[in-house]
């Protein structure tokens, strides 16, 4: 049998290049779309799995028909990226978020591992189309990253500006959702950390502070640092601090103003953006060292202290200061207060511990006053009725599955 024959024309990948991207350029070269030079030429008409999971024979026949690696071409869908950027494809494995999210810890200390079903790592509820207005404007380079199909990144590592929302198909017709805004370059702490993700994705590893890790733990270490960040400031204990401050030092609503705790994949993207620009915050606050979490991997992102000499001096040890327990008990109040804006069980959890002993119409009156006062919706109380003792009372845990 006659070998198949080559393309003739086939613009080579561009690094980190979807297989879908790729795939239309190629076909661009013919005036054809991608459906068209599949079916005529190789006999594959599914198109949906071509960036998630392309069966090994079409594969194949792309490497004969353009002289490009089978391997070179699967590392351009998902499934090239398994195990080190997700575990599996299979969203049916059980005690997956459990082993992908819980085995690090970075701004908590270790927690009780959550359980959900169907769930894999990154990959979002709905399809995403961003990509870097930059890029996709030059026209010698339509290409689309495979990583800008997920919430991962929220800049170009290239040209240090925000991945920007489009529609259309790039070399063909490509519309951007505000087509008038100029190109908006991201922060330093964001272009840091998806300068970070970039290398990861392109090299297998990334550099930090205290030493060089393995691209697989950059990512699940980001996962379990937005999972911990999305954490109920009731259930940090006295971690709470660090994440009240890492939400207050980026600008938005604690918790991105989620009261309900639902896996990062499939919250909204405005969500999603806000939740990475929170670890991209708290990266920063830590390796500055304004930040000082329980974390046992936060050490990862701190320079080794010097070691090996001594000026001779005696060491001095510092004063152990007295513990101010009403300053303790103020704090607590303070983020109970945090939360209770965002939570109607924090809200009304605290509303039953400040009216005990004060039970009658005119009290309660002043004390929903206070609340308002506090930032605290009034909705949120609408249908508490005290009946019970403060400590009868049971709270929910702000953590339902039910979505």
């Amino acid at each position: 049998m006659k070998p198949a024959p080559r393309w003739p024309l086939h613009p080579a990948p561009k690094e980190g290049e979807a297989l879908s991207s790729w795939l239309n350029r190629v076909a661009a070269c013919y005036q054809m779309d991608v459906h068209e030079l599949l079916v005529h030429d190789i006999g594959h008409s599914q198109l949906d799995d071509l960036d998630t999971a392309p069966p090994t024979s079409l594969l194949t026949a792309l490497a004969q028909r353009s002289g490009v690696e089978v391997e070179r071409l699967r590392v351009m869908s998902l499934a090239g990226w398994v195990p080190w950027l997700l575990d599996s494809l299979d969203d049916s494995v059980p005690a997956a978020l459990e082993t992908y999210a819980f085995q690090c810890s970075m701004l908590l200390p270790k927690r009780k591992a959550r359980s959900i079903t169907r769930w894999r790592a990154w990959l979002p509820s709905q399809p995403m189309r961003r990509a870097c207005p930059l890029c996709l404007n030059d026209p010698a380079n339509q290409a689309v990253l495979l990583v800008w199909q997920l919430p991962l990144m929220l800049s170009c590592p290239l040209h240090g500006c925000w991945l920007a929302s489009y529609c259309g198909l790039p070399g063909r017709y490509l519309q951007w959702d505000n087509a008038e805004a100029v190109p908006r370059p991201a922060n330093a702490a964001i272009a840091s950390m998806d300068r970070r993700t970039w290398q990861a994705l392109t090299t297998g590893f990334v550099e930090l502070s205290r030493r060089r890790v393995h691209a697989g733990l950059w990512f699940r270490l980001l996962r379990t640092l937005l999972d911990e960040l999305n954490t109920p400031l009731s259930h940090c204990g006295s971690s709470a601090g660090c994440i009240r401050q890492v939400w207050e030092q980026c600008g938005h609503p604690l918790r991105a103003g989620q009261s309900l705790w639902r896996p990062f994949e499939v919250l909204a993207p405005a969500v999603q953006v806000q939740m990475l620009e929170a670890a991209a915050t708290a990266i920063v606050l830590i390796e500055s060292r304004a930040l000082l979490p329980r974390g046992e991997h936060t050490a990862l992102f701190l320079t080794e202290p010097p070691t090996g000499f001594t000026n001779g001096l005696p060491e001095k040890k510092p004063k152990s200061e007295p513990v101010n327990h009403w300053q303790r008990a103020a704090q607590a109040i303070g983020e109970a207060i945090i939360e209770a804006r965002h939570n109607p069980e924090t809200a009304r959890s605290l509303f039953a511990l400040a009216s005990y002993g004060r039970r009658d119409p005119e009290s309660q009156e002043r004390l929903r006053l206070t609340f308002a006062n506090e930032g605290i919706p009034l909705e949120f109380l609408s249908h508490y009725e005290p009946c019970t003792p403060f400590a009868c009372l049971s709270k929910n845990d702000g953590l339902s599955d039910k979505f």
